[in-house]
């Protein structure tokens, strides 16, 4: 039993839910309204953007947001209440993501190319301020609830943000549609929807009671945090297998963006189908969220997360038999129906990132020790965000070698995710003292 933590009165624990929940219903939608590998794809492509560029957009997404989480971390461990730090640094993504919408209204159309860079810059910039967020939100859920219950508002965070996300898309469908409205107007709609929605994430925080934590408020030095990790790595060779399933699984993003490119390049989807692509993924991953965690809770983090790397599996090896098939069998071009059959693929997708979500985080609050765990959220975090640049290779790649290549990379690399999760053990906590140094770790 973990005593770290006071637990607050039912009645409190059940209000931080539901304003958890509605904190994450608020950034899922907003996330979806801009999603890097649909909208914000053809979004670049509008303002004349390359392949390369194309590949950037989820390279930049997830390594801003991963890269600084290890530094962060060593400077959270000293707070002793996370929200006003959650809220500060939220403040950042809605007024930077307002900026871009109305830069893209004015001078869209005029000066794409200015309006391209300033895009990539402030973009970079939000996914900094929502990954050193994301360490404090994640320390917050982790205290808000007693251990038994993590999981389970792991996956209540998942459904309440996968349904937001599921009406989004339906919104970026309506949106998108040439009917509706043309460029710029429709993208800054979208991009000035995302800012206000990561408004209203900041409000939903304000209630949130924060129980006291007899856990040391130490914060680490930056310098210091960095020459510490190593010796975790050693220290915790459980720990150390987790990551490994990590880094293969980021075979998952390098082809990320190239579904929609293929179902709008090459099959001749139409660009609000995006919308339609973003609701069947969100639809399947609302349906599984609250099954993966009581997966979780009744049968272990780690079962779960070996079944999602199957999962994570079927939609590249689908792909990658499509173009197969495509390549001979419709050459005159594809017929209409495989643009709507294209859609199980993002179906697939949303099954293995519920699971994947859920399974991943509820894992890493099982193998982590209290004291530190913002430093091992960080630090796997951190040493994943290099890694996320596949997809702007992928892109610069791609008129080179072919999308069979791209997804032919993703089979492999998550084949290996699946051999590697098949040798993690059940949960155990690493129970003596974590190394603050590489010295002390060889001793």
């Amino acid at each position: 039993m973990d005593n770290s933590v006071s637990e607050l009165p039912e009645r409190v624990t059940r209000r931080n839910i539901l304003l958890s929940a509605l904190n994450s219903s608020c950034v899922e939608a907003s996330m979806t309204f801009t999603e890097a590998s649909e909208v914000l794809t053809l979004y670049v492509r509008m303002l004349g953007g390359s392949s390369f560029l194309v590949g950037l957009l989820p390279s930049l997404r997830y390594f801003g947001w991963l890269a600084p989480q290890f530094v962060a971390a060593g400077r959270m461990q000293s707070l002793r209440r996370f929200v006003p730090t959650i809220q500060r640094l939220e403040i950042i993504r809605c007024s930077f993501y307002l900026i871009i919408a109305l830069m893209t209204l004015l001078l869209g159309v005029s000066n794409p190319g200015l309006v391209l860079g300033v895009f990539f810059v402030l973009y970079l910039i939000t996914r900094i301020a929502a990954g050193s967020s994301a360490v404090a939100r994640a320390e917050l859920v982790a205290r808000m609830v007693p251990p038994r219950r993590r999981a389970s508002v792991i996956s209540v965070r998942a459904f309440a943000g996968g349904a937001a996300g599921f009406l989004a898309g339906l919104v970026v469908r309506v949106v998108l549609d040439p009917r509706v409205g043309s460029f710029p107007g429709n993208y800054a709609t979208l991009l000035g929807m995302s800012g206000i929605g990561f408004g209203l994430a900041i409000v939903s925080l304000i209630g949130v009671v924060e129980p006291h934590s007899t856990i040391p408020a130490r914060g680490v030095d930056w310098r210091a945090q960095l020459r510490r990790a190593p010796a975790l790595l050693r220290a915790d060779r459980q720990y150390l297998r987790y990551i490994g399933v990590r880094i293969a699984l980021t075979g998952l993003e390098l082809a990320s963006p190239f579904y929609i490119l293929y179902a709008t390049e090459v099959l001749g989807a139409p660009a609000h189908m995006a919308g339609i692509y973003i609701a069947v993924r969100t639809f399947s991953r609302v349906l599984s969220n609250m099954y993966w965690g009581e997966q979780c809770r009744r049968r272990s983090s780690v079962w779960v997360l070996r079944l999602a790397c199957g999962l994570g599996l079927l939609a590249p090896l689908s792909v990658l038999m499509l173009v197969v098939f495509a390549s001979r069998a419709w050459a005159d071009g594809a017929p209409g129906y495989a643009v709507t059959l294209f859609g199980g693929v993002f179906f697939l997708q949303g099954l293995a990132a519920s699971a994947l979500g859920i399974s991943e985080m509820a894992y890493l609050y099982d193998v982590a020790p209290e004291a530190e765990r913002p430093t091992y959220y960080g630090l796997t975090n951190t040493v994943l965000g290099p890694l996320y640049f596949l997809p702007a290779l992928g892109g610069a790649l791609l008129d080179t070698v072919g999308y069979a290549a791209i997804f032919g990379a993703t089979t492999v690399m998550i084949l290996i995710a699946v051999i590697l999760a098949s040798r993690l053990d059940v949960h155990q906590r690493l129970t003596g003292p974590v190394p603050s140094s590489i010295g002390e770790a060889a001793e």
